[in-house]
This record gives C-alpha cells, sequence and structure tokens, in this order.
C-alpha cells in the first residue's frame, strides 16, 4: 500500500512536467479531530473501554499546481494526538482512567485533484514522534522512544471544497483521514505491555498499535509565484452547460 501510494504520487509529477502551465502556492493550515490508538488486544479487553478523544493540529504548506485542477503539495503540521481509555482491574471498585498523548511532526507529501471547487487529496506521510506521555488515574509521567517508535509512515485520504478565491488567495475546508501503517510500539514496548502496561495481566501475543485520526481542516492559500498566467481564479469559475 505504502509504495503505491509513492508510485501514484512520482507518476503524476513526472507526467505533469509537460504541463504548460504550473504555478506556486503557500499557505497556513490547522485542524480539530479525533485520534485513535488502535490494538486489537485492547479493542477485544472486555475490561477496557476506548473513548472519543479530541486532538488538534496547525502547520504550513507548499503547493506546486499544474493548471487550475491539479497539484502537489507538500505539508508539516505539528499534531498533538491523545486516546484516553476507562479499564477496570481485579481490585478496583469503579472505573479506572488511563491516557497515551503524543505529539509529532508530521511531513506529507500530497497530489490534489480540484473540480468545481471542490478537491480530494491522497499520498503518504511521515510522522515524526516528537514526545509521549502516559496517564493513569490523574498520575501523568513522560515516556521516550524506549518503548515507542520514532518514525511511522501513513496514509492520508482528504476531501474538501474551496469556500473562497481570488486569482492570488483562497480559502479551503475539508476533512482528512490518516490511518498508520505498521507499530507505534517498538520492540522494547511489546516486552513490556505497552500501550497499556498497567493491565492486569500480559497479553499473551503482542499486537500492532495502529495510529489512526481524522480532522477538519481549514487552509489558507497564498498565490507566490507562476510560470504563464496564474491560475488560482480559474478554480472558482463554473463549467458552462452545453
Amino acid at each position: 500500500m505504502k509504495r503505491l501510494l509513492f508510485s501514484l504520487l512520482f507518476a503524476f509529477v513526472f507526467t505533469s512536467l509537460s504541463a504548460q502551465e504550473f504555478w506556486f502556492e503557500a499557505g497556513l493550515k490547522g485542524g480539530i479531530g479525533t485520534s485513535f490508538l488502535y490494538n486489537k488486544n485492547i479493542a477485544d479487553d472486555k475490561n477496557w473501554e476506548y473513548n472519543f478523544t479530541p486532538m488538534f493540529g496547525v502547520g504550513a504548506k507548499f503547493s506546486v499546481n499544474f493548471g487550475p485542477y491539479n497539484g502537489v503539495v507538500i505539508e508539516g503540521v505539528y499534531n498533538q494526538s491523545q486516546q484516553d481509555f476507562n479499564y477496570k482491574t481485579a481490585t478496583s471498585m469503579q472505573d479506572l482512567d488511563y491516557s497515551v498523548k503524543w505529539k509529532s511532526i508530521d511531513s506529507y507529501l500530497l497530489y490534489r485533484g480540484i473540480r468545481n471547487r471542490a478537491y480530494f487529496e491522497v499520498g503518504p506521510m511521515l510522522s515524526l514522534v516528537q514526545e509521549v506521555e502516559q496517564g493513569n488515574d490523574g498520575e501523568t509521567f513522560t515516556t521516550t522512544t524506549d518503548f515507542y517508535n520514532s518514525t511511522y509512515i501513513a496514509g492520508v485520504f482528504g476531501v474538501g471544497g474551496y469556500i473562497y478565491g481570488t486569482e492570488t488567495f483562497s480559502i479551503g475546508m475539508g476533512m482528512r483521514f490518516h490511518y498508520g501503517f505498521g507499530d507505534l510500539v517498538n520492540d522494547n514496548g511489546q516486552q513490556n505491555n505497552y500501550p497499556n502496561p498497567v493491565n492486569d495481566m500480559p497479553y499473551q501475543t503482542g499486537e500492532n498499535t495502529n495510529p489512526i485520526f481524522a480532522q477538519f481542516m481549514v487552509e489558507f492559500n497564498f498565490g507566490v509565484g507562476h510560470f504563464a498566467k496564474s491560475a488560482c481564479g480559474q478554480r472558482f469559475k463554473r463549467k458552462r452547460r452545453r
């Protein structure tokens, strides 16, 4: 899956270099949403329950656009994600709280296709995990890559639209979905039963912990240069019906 995403992006870039018109954008963006750490052992454990957990991110982007309808987008986003749980132990009289919070700098390489002010985007994301904090029933402690991998690759898919635009400026809104491939927990973490080492009994087999999140994104784009005429405003022209 990862190789397919990279192959599609590189194929688009090379075939688009022959386009007669290309132009550039820089922008700022931010998003809010929900994050999820999927681990099959935890999902199947009747003593553990996943909770809806918010997350947010802010960042910047730079895009190379080939005409008004196709582009390659490079982004850097600082995301703060979290997963909250409720769990029970053999001795607990009530549910206990547990949380995993991770901060990351995420780099995106996306193809974006645009038609009639709407867009879709797809591509890979490289996440650089900066810090992981885990809290158990009000007690917070910081962990490092002793138990977690410092990087992981994710696949990204998004849809949205442009709500305002001129020749050199546009505002876009949309939803973006991420699925992390591989395991956020490293071998040392697996041996110590992460991401929930407070469990009564260690799980018999290790399972991958996949970061997943969905965000509502807002972006502000500025045209910064072009070869031939600028095509930003053409995104907002409606096609004539025959």
